[in-house]
């Protein structure tokens, strides 16, 4: 994965001034789209378009159609032929894949404003660019995503929910059929995991620790889908590492959650999981590790996250790679019995118990 290539000192040094235009060809793409030329260079098909064209149908200046066209052909979303433009295979994507759109509101939406400050933020070890791009005085993201502007909490949800959503139904599945009677679901955040797992085993009841807002939020949502007598919540600083996690569970659960974290708090985090179960019980770790994708596209999109958690969500965490954190693992006293890779869009289920 990413292996060095060999390839000329001239294209090295194209590749290298696309990384240092990086930002004027993210906006440039991101506004092709937005203002609908891509979907029309789509419809076009091979007749393409003229600039007169598509200033006319996107009701903006000739001057702007050509500025953003032109980039549009510097980055390979455009190709142009007889002063008519035509969508490539790279325009396709930024226009109809899913995962490419995702990816791109997050990080306008959420990121852009806030990378900013992304020095800042890895010499204080704090996310720097945060009130930045919300103009709060927060100290983490992760209590106020309620609050966040209606674009940016739409757009963190997506990007949360898309790779996530994934694994969701082979998850439920798998723990479905081994039916903890007592289910711990660390960071439940809106009761999504909750609702699921209890609709889906009857024998489950499941206790979130999170925030209050999420816990009343994942609450009635347990009302809605009938599952309110089997899914309760203790409200908790989860980074309080001198308050113990309520005891006697079959399981533990922790989906995308420890990536939010430094290593020294998932470790203590890791440790108030084993100190939570029974003697046979179990902690269910799901992260999507950077080392362990099937194909390079995963390995960047994760890698690539990481500088978000640093400017705007905690300054410490990141997207880890599995041997980083099966060495937490074991710093906590768990040993790994189980672990599942490929589930969804790369991620691990990681199985531990008591050592």
């Amino acid at each position: 994965m990413f292996e060095n290539k060999s390839i000329s000192a001239a294209d090295a040094l194209l590749e290298a001034q696309k990384i240092a235009f990086g930002p004027v060809i993210f906006q440039a793409a991101r506004i092709l789209r937005d203002f609908g030329i891509l979907a029309m260079l789509y419809d076009a098909k091979e007749e393409g378009m003229s600039v007169q064209k598509i200033s006319q149908k996107a009701g903006i200046s000739e001057y702007g159609v050509k500025v953003l066209c032109e980039s549009g052909l510097s980055m390979g979303a455009l190709s142009l032929k007889d002063e008519r433009y035509m969508l490539t295979k790279i325009g396709y994507f930024l226009q109809f894949d899913e995962m490419t759109n995702i990816n791109m509101n997050f990080n306008h939406d959420v990121n852009y404003l806030g990378l900013f400050n992304l020095d800042d933020a890895i010499k204080t070890a704090s996310p720097s660019g945060l009130n930045q791009s919300f103009k709060n005085e927060w100290e983490t993201i992760y209590p106020h995503l309620s609050a966040l502007p209606e674009k940016a909490k739409k757009s963190w949800f997506d990007f949360d929910h898309f790779y996530s959503d994934a694994a969701f139904g082979r998850l439920v599945e798998i723990i479905a059929e081994r039916a903890p009677e007592k289910l711990l679901d660390v960071g439940g955040n809106t009761g999504k995991w909750a609702v699921a797992i209890t609709q889906k085993s009857l024998e489950t009841s499941v206790t979130i620790l999170d925030h209050q807002k999420q816990i009343d939020v994942a609450l009635e949502n347990a009302k809605k889908a009938g599952v309110e007598d089997r899914v309760d919540g203790v409200p908790m600083d989860l980074l309080d590492h001198t308050v113990a996690f309520p005891t006697g569970y079959d399981a533990v659960w922790m989906s995308q959650f420890l990536d939010c974290f430094a290593p020294e708090d998932i470790t203590a985090l890791l440790r108030r999981a084993a100190d939570a179960l029974n003697t046979q019980g179990s902690v269910y770790i799901i992260e999507p590790y950077w080392d362990r994708q099937s194909h390079e596209i995963g390995a960047f999109c994760l890698i690539n996250t990481s500088p978000y958690f640093t400017a705007l969500a905690n300054g410490t965490s990141k997207m880890y790679r599995a041997i980083d954190m099966h060495q937490y693992i074991k710093e906590a006293g768990l040993v790994i019995v189980e672990e599942i890779d490929h589930l969804g869009f790369g991620h691990t289920l990681t199985v531990c118990k008591k050592s």
